[in-house]
């Protein structure tokens, strides 16, 4: 009995594959993919080269206080907040200055700014997902061949386990594919180079995307499922694709920002100057001299620092607690994390610039020239899934299960009569 189901479960397999290769909607859905990510993994690997060229030139000489780490290859797939951390950060006597981490370049770009390849899967992939899913089930039902399937002794868990993995592999295949061969292209630039870790990323970086696609395919056969017109079922998934990638990743941080204040960045450096001016202006009728308001000056900008980043880091937690609703939005934040260009290895790097500020400063206002150089060791996936990526990663699988599943009880409720 298992055997002759599996059997059938692989003919429907290969049906639902071979209708998927005869239909027009596969070949326009799977070039315009396909351009998306060649053009975005090109353009960003251009980027990548420029940013590297230009660390080149800002790096630090051995023995200067400057903090700057190289541009993270990965950031070609998962930008994140790469450009932010890969600025150079300069240890002087009243603390540390940021400076930019780009030489140059065309400024117009920036009104521009070509999508990453996670953007891609985010918004493009999803909805190609979608288009396979939502007739699956409606188009059968309008052409009268559904009840044709379900009167026999088809059982109705196989017909939709056949029709699920016959549309996730017909996009799941080229998707990857098209994946690889971009990136092998990459890999002829001497420029970009994956180590063993970074080869461990970029593949739970393409499990996570298709985990991401296989979510949004069981919510197209579970609307398909529900509905009795294809083009009702695409117009409702087309409103819920909107909400889920577009609309609730918005809502969920704007909503955190009314539990946590947070003062902005602007307001930040307003302090900073008013402590400096004020502590200089105290130091010219000190007899001690300079020393002890520079010190000053770094011990309140260091708690101003602490107490910003305390506030920053608990509404970057509440938003994405309360952006795990979009399926979009946790997609997002662990892939940015395993790329090592997310919000929270940002917060990592600023800290740890932070104590290495605090242990070469005296050696700074000495005038030393051995300063020690920074190094910075970015988190290892297991710690990034341990501080919770795994938590995305269960909601992903658990909603596909479960959207699979309503599929499942809306077709054994179909009348066959």
């Amino acid at each position: 009995m298992a055997s002759a189901r599996s059997g059938l479960l692989g003919v429907l397999v290969r049906k639902e594959i071979a209708a998927n290769l005869l239909s027009y909607k596969f070949f326009v859905v799977i070039l315009l993919a396909a351009v998306l990510i060649f053009t975005s993994l090109f353009v960003m690997g251009r980027d990548y080269k420029a940013r590297t060229a230009d660390y080149q030139l800002i790096k630090p000489k051995p023995g200067e206080p400057i903090a700057v780490l190289p541009p993270n290859p990965l950031s070609v797939l998962a930008k994140g907040l790469d450009d932010a951390m890969t600025r150079s950060f300069e240890v002087g006597a009243i603390g540390v200055e940021a400076r930019t981490g780009r030489a140059g370049g065309n400024p117009i770009f920036a009104f521009f700014p070509t999508p990453d390849f996670i953007y891609i899967v985010k918004v493009v992939l999803s909805l190609v997902a979608l288009l396979f899913g939502f007739d699956l089930v409606s188009r059968e039902r309008e052409a009268g061949t559904l009840k044709l399937q379900l009167a026999n002794a088809l059982p109705r868990s196989t017909l939709m386990a056949g029709k699920w993995l016959g549309s996730f592999f017909s996009l799941a295949v080229p998707f990857l594919l098209i994946t690889l061969i971009g990136i092998a292209l990459l890999g002829l630039s001497p420029s970009f180079h994956l180590d063993g870790g970074a080869t461990v990323r970029l593949a739970f970086l393409l499990g996570l995307s298709l985990a991401y696609i296989a979510l949004f395919l069981s919510l197209g056969l579970l609307v398909s499922a529900l509905t009795r017109r294809s083009s009702s079922s695409l117009v409702i998934l087309l409103l819920i694709w909107a909400l889920l990638v577009f609309v609730l990743p918005n809502l969920g941080t704007l909503a955190a920002r009314q539990f946590v204040d947070v003062p902005s960045v602007k307001a930040l450096n307003e302090k900073r100057d008013q402590v400096w001016t004020r502590e200089v202006l105290l130091s010219y009728a000190d007899p001690a001299g300079r020393a002890p308001h520079l010190a000053a000056i770094n011990t309140e900008i260091d708690r101003m620092e602490e107490d910003y980043r305390a506030r920053f880091d608990r509404l970057v937690r509440l938003a994405r607690t309360l952006n795990r609703l979009s399926p979009a939005a946790g997609f997002v934040a662990t892939a940015t994390e395993a790329a090592g260009t997310g919000i929270a290895e940002e917060g990592r790097l600023k800290r740890e610039i932070v104590g290495y500020k605090n242990r070469v400063m005296p050696d700074v206002l000495e005038g030393k020239k051995d300063i020690p150089p920074f190094a910075y060791r970015y988190r290892t996936l297991g710690a990034v899934l341990a501080e919770g990526g795994l938590i995305d990663v269960a909601w992903l699988l658990a909603f596909t299960v479960i959207l699979f599943g309503g599929a499942y009880a809306a077709v054994v409720r179909t009348d066959v009569r």
